[in-house]
């Protein structure tokens, strides 16, 4: 699902994506010109090896976001890492941006109960 910046104003603009079992869900607001703020939820379940011992999981997902998609090259006052993301075709990409939020989370150590403890 590809939203082009033209489209997004100061009011809030609301998206849903069903992808199986995860839904990504919330709203984006212009900030500026160039920058617009994301506001959503991911939540589901997803399965996954432990760490450990291999045995599945069943994790189950509530994360809330906020992000900051950017029109071209983002650059901050501060110069510090921030949670913006770029686009240079003048979309928000929003299934490659909760693709990459899973990743992220997933990106951590998790464990089954048995190793655990």
């Amino acid at each position: 699902m590809k939203i082009p910046f033209s489209k997004i104003n100061t009011k809030e603009y609301p998206f849903k994506l069903n992808l199986e079992n995860m839904i990504f869900e919330g709203n984006l607001v212009k900030i500026n010109p160039k920058l617009v703020k994301i506001n959503a939820i991911m939540q589901g379940f997803i399965y996954r090896p432990c760490d450990s011992c291999g045995t599945e999981l069943e994790l189950e997902i509530k994360e809330n976001l906020e992000l900051f998609a950017s029109d071209g090259i983002f650059k901050d006052e501060a110069n510090e890492l921030s949670n913006t993301i770029e686009f240079f075709d003048g979309h928000i990409d929003l299934i490659e941006v909760a693709i990459s939020e899973l990743e992220v989370y997933l990106s951590d150590y998790f464990y089954c109960i048995n190793c655990n403890n």
